[in-house]
């Protein structure tokens, strides 16, 4: 029945050399891992108009407005060259780096092991937030359309998850069929919103308010730190972009190439889309309305709320609904390939490779469903808790993949490589400043929580990678060493009675070993219960006449699993761990419930041995006919 319900939700299992099948195109690549960056557009300029909404007083004229908002416009080209920026760097890195891992990759090989797992920490903290705030952002742009996602957001978190969770788990290529509409109606419908919004201004330039040097100017109450603070809300625009270079070996081969055209088309078109939403917004004088997204805003004033333009807006929100929502896509995507990069590294648990029936890493995106849920759930689904942790993280990873690039530029000093430097150079200064003014102006927002966990994810990757190395050079073999037959040592037999159990237990031991014992430990509440106990085992015994010999103990303290431990580490001492080998009987019961109705001194003495000493255990079931 489980497997049932499994192959429906999954599909069918796929062979190792179908892996070619789930691959992807560069056109499939914009539904799985650009739609967190193409989401941003919905929020990043009206994230900049919020910090400007300071200086624009109650009842300022148009032109003050737009003056005003000239400098999202300035934000929103520098935002736009930063991206282009990042592309030649991620366009390197994917180059060098054709088995994945962004900003860790680089950061680990160029810069040192700490910036390496720092990036990583803190892309995990980034993938995982995506998550929760892209399907946050999603619930709460349905919410106002249906009244029961209104009342139980929390709720619908959860099941978008989980419904997101379980796309994934069926393929590479599953997710990108089901995500290609939205993504594409997203990116047609804001190319319309600008198309149309260039028309209307033709129509009727009395209704556009353009800025000008002088009144920029003039205006009042901006300074060098608003304006940085400006320009880092609006790199939000620029999450999610390193998600490509982490997910290089998914495209069809030659992977690289692809995954680097992939980028640039990200780029350009999230630049396009930024500028168009920026600019309709200032040509327009639409201020931030935290209850009315600006393209919302926009989509209303273009194409009016009657007639075929209200079906028209109603797209543009349906579509910048679906893209917030799938925006957590590109995470399940990236981050299970990141840890799949750590863990060949050494620095993420080995599971965490497994591939499931259809390919993906099934492990990870379960591990990551549940850190995702779990901050949703502790933060109670709110963005604008969530959003606090956002931007240190994304930022901090563009300046490793940034720096790493300068310094890997300054050893190769290939062709053109001055000119490569000095746009790394800039690229690091501008990812830098925004990364410490989120850390700064946010700090008591939540921020202080990434810069507290990521020392602290560091520590954790460290001694994973410090466990796998002690362990892979404790079992490395010494082939100087001649293979041999050990002696045979000593077997040992606990046994509660002579029984159909112990028996099977005992024939086992005496059929692939040569020294067997069998023991018994005796308790009672008198000399003379035990005593009669003791001679009830013998005389059992001599019925069997197995030829084994049975040691009796008699345990003054009641306690069966604690004088058969006192018997092992006795035989330690008289024997090397090597040759000890402990063959445990253990009974299956029919029905589960059966089972709580027996000890479990079996059960205790097997895990005190496997976790405590270095015997041979084996055990040997039987199993009740009724």
């Amino acid at each position: 029945m489980i497997d049932g319900i499994k192959r429906v939700l999954v599909g069918k299992p796929l062979k190792t050399r179908e892996n070619s099948h789930v691959k992807i195109g560069i056109f499939r690549g914009m539904a799985i891992l650009t739609p967190d960056a193409l989401s941003s557009v919905a929020y990043a300029t009206d994230q900049m108009e919020f910090i400007l909404a300071s200086i624009i007083g109650v009842g300022a004229s148009a032109t003050y407005v737009s003056n005003v908002l000239g400098f999202s416009l300035i934000g929103t080209l520098i935002v736009a060259a930063l991206a282009f920026l990042l592309f030649l760097a991620y366009q390197n890195i994917i180059k060098h780096y054709p088995m994945g891992g962004g900003a860790y990759a680089i950061g680990l090989h160029d810069l040192g092991r700490y910036w390496g797992l720092s990036a990583a920490a803190t892309l995990i903290v980034g993938y995982t937030l995506t998550v929760a705030v892209s399907i946050a952002s999603g619930v709460d742009a349905i919410a106002p359309f249906v009244p029961i996602v209104m009342h139980n957001k929390l709720l619908f978190n959860i099941i978008f998850t989980l419904l997101i969770m379980v796309i994934n788990l069926r393929g590479t290529g599953e997710s990108a069929k089901l995500f290609v509409p939205f993504t594409y109606l997203f990116i047609v419908s804001i190319l319309v919103l600008g198309g149309a919004g260039i028309i209307n201004g033709l129509l009727h330039p009395s209704e556009i308010h353009l800025p000008t040097i002088h009144g920029m100017q003039a205006v009042s109450g901006i300074s060098l730190f608003l304006f940085l603070r400006m320009f880092a809300n609006g790199c939000s625009a620029l999450t999610g972009i390193e998600a490509v270079s982490n997910s290089v070996p998914i495209f069809i081969e030659p992977s690289p190439k692809r995954a680097q055209r992939l980028l640039l088309t990200l780029v350009g078109t999230l630049s396009i889309l930024f500028l168009i939403v920026s600019g309709l917004a200032l040509i327009h004088g639409l201020q931030y309305n935290p209850n009315l997204p600006l393209i919302q805003q926009e989509s209303m004033i273009i194409f009016g709320l009657h007639g075929i333009g209200y079906v028209i807006s109603f797209i543009i929100s349906l579509s910048t609904m679906a893209i917030l929502l799938i925006a957590a896509n590109t995470a399940f995507t990236g981050c299970p390939a990141l840890w799949s990069s750590m863990a060949i590294d050494g620095f993420m648990p080995r599971w965490i490779l497994h591939k499931g029936d259809r390919l993906v890493y099934s492990n990870g995106i379960f591990f990551l469903t549940a850190i995702s849920l779990l901050l949703t759930i502790v933060f109670d689904a709110k963005i604008g808790s969530l959003i606090a942790l956002y931007g240190v993280s994304v930022f901090y990873t563009f300046t490793v993949s940034q720096l790493g690039m300068v310094v890997r530029l300054f050893r190769e000093r290939g062709y053109n490589w001055v000119l490569s430097a000095v746009g790394s150079i800039i690229g690091v200064t501008l990812t830098a400043a925004a990364c410490l003014i989120f850390g700064i102006t946010r700090f008591f927002d939540g921020a202080w929580i990434v810069l507290i966990s990521i020392p602290l994810m560091v520590l954790l990757f460290s001694k994973i990678k410090t466990h796998y190395d002690k362990t892979k050079l404790n079992l490395k073999y010494n082939f100087d060493i001649p293979f041999h037959k050990d002696d045979p040592g000593l077997t040992i037999v606990p046994i509660a009675s002579v029984n159909k159990a112990s028996v099977a237990a005992l024939q086992y031991a005496v059929t692939h070993f040569d020294n067997v014992i069998a023991v018994h430990v005796v308790t009672a509440d008198s000399e003379d219960g035990m005593k009669q106990a003791a001679e009830k085992i013998e005389t059992d015994w001599e019925k069997l006449n197995s030829g084994i010999r049975l040691i009796v103990m008699h345990s003054q303290y009641r306690s069966v699993g604690k004088r058969l431990q006192r018997f092992v580490e006795f035989e330690l001492t008289q024997h090397d761990s090597a040759h000890l080998t402990i063959v445990i009987p253990q009974f299956l019961t029919s029905r589960w419930w059966h089972s709580l109705l027996h000890n479990k001194t079996g059960s205790f003495l097997l895990g005190w041995l496997v976790f405590n000493k270095s015997v041979k255990v084996i055990t040997v079931p039987f199993r009740l006919s009724r």
